[in-house]
């Protein structure tokens, strides 16, 4: 089993008064083997209980705590527990004051740790998004995309986009063939598009390539922690029609309101990073109820 890591995100503004400032808690695990180990120790068991029981304490008044990216008191929007619901402690947890819902303030704080904002080349692999918007307004080199743009769709997303608060055009990138030069970026972040990749390994290739020696890729995606191997739920055929072999799973999508979801991820994903030129990968759990995080997994993979 791994040793419990602490992480630092580091932001100009500053806790308010009275506040201790301390960042979420999170454990890195470079196998399954280890994660059994520590799934077996009563405190895991424990926080998974507990895990079952925070839509029920949450109710329709939300879930008090600390923004780690706002540096401030929050209570954090639990809408499924409001609405009787189970609750969704992955999608929702959002922040009123920055949005973010719970995964991407997770990913954040493992992306940014230690990183100079001002002087980062950042690339995330979407763009017409809050978590995009959130980070371009702290990180000048952030670059961002989307994929599968017509001219109607461009037009529709740079509108949405720019409602948000986003600055600059809308880029299309396909993440198998990435146009950054060799070791050019600092970290990429890639949050809940993997899945929908088909060739994924190719994509990892790509990040690898891109990162400079010591840069970090931060991906979140469907994953099993029980398994070992990653569950194939469709697959390109010779002619680019799609092979189903389980029930189709659609995703919510801003460019075509749903895409194909082709992978669930195992711990098998930490060897293709390591095959893909990843020197370091592992799967990270954040347990950190203060931040509204119960048991959220991210990768993390340094060049």
């Amino acid at each position: 089993m791994r040793r419990w890591l602490r992480r630092r995100l580091r932001l100009p503004a500053l806790p308010t008064e009275g506040a201790t400032g301390i960042e979420p808690a999170s454990a890195a695990f470079g196998s399954l083997a280890d994660w059994q180990a520590a799934a077996a120790l009563p405190a895991v068991q424990a926080q998974h209980r507990i895990a079952t029981q925070v839509g029920y304490a949450t109710g329709v008044e939300g879930w008090p705590g600390w923004c780690q990216l706002c540096r401030e008191p929050v209570v954090f929007a639990l809408p499924s527990a409001a609405a009787g619901q189970a609750a969704n402690l992955r999608e929702e947890m959002s922040c009123p004051r920055c949005r973010l819902i719970a995964r991407n303030r997770a990913a954040f704080a493992l992306l940014l740790d230690g990183l100079d904002l001002d002087s980062a080349d950042v690339y995330l692999t979407e763009q017409a998004s809050l978590a995009f918007v959130w980070l371009q307004a702290q990180c000048p080199g952030l670059q961002g995309s989307e994929y599968g743009l017509d001219e109607t769709t461009h037009a529709r997303l740079q509108g949405w986009y720019a409602s948000l608060g986003g600055q600059g055009a809308i880029h299309e990138r396909d993440v198998t063939r990435l146009d950054f030069a060799d070791a050019s970026l600092d970290a990429i972040g890639s949050f809940d598009v993997l899945e929908h990749v088909p060739d994924y390994p190719a994509a990892l290739r790509e990040f690898a390539r891109c990162l400079r020696p010591g840069g970090r890729l931060v991906l979140t995606a469907p994953f099993i922690e029980s398994a070992q191997d990653s569950l194939l739920r469709a697959r390109l055929r010779a002619d680019g029609s799609v092979e189903h072999l389980l029930e189709p799973e659609i995703h919510g999508d801003p460019v075509s309101g749903g895409v194909l979801c082709f992978h669930h991820f195992g711990w098998d994903l930490l060897d293709a990073c390591r095959g893909a030129g990843f020197r370091r990968a592992n799967w990270v759990r954040t347990w950190s109820p203060r931040e509204g995080l119960f048991g959220l997994w991210t990768l993390v993979a340094h060049r």
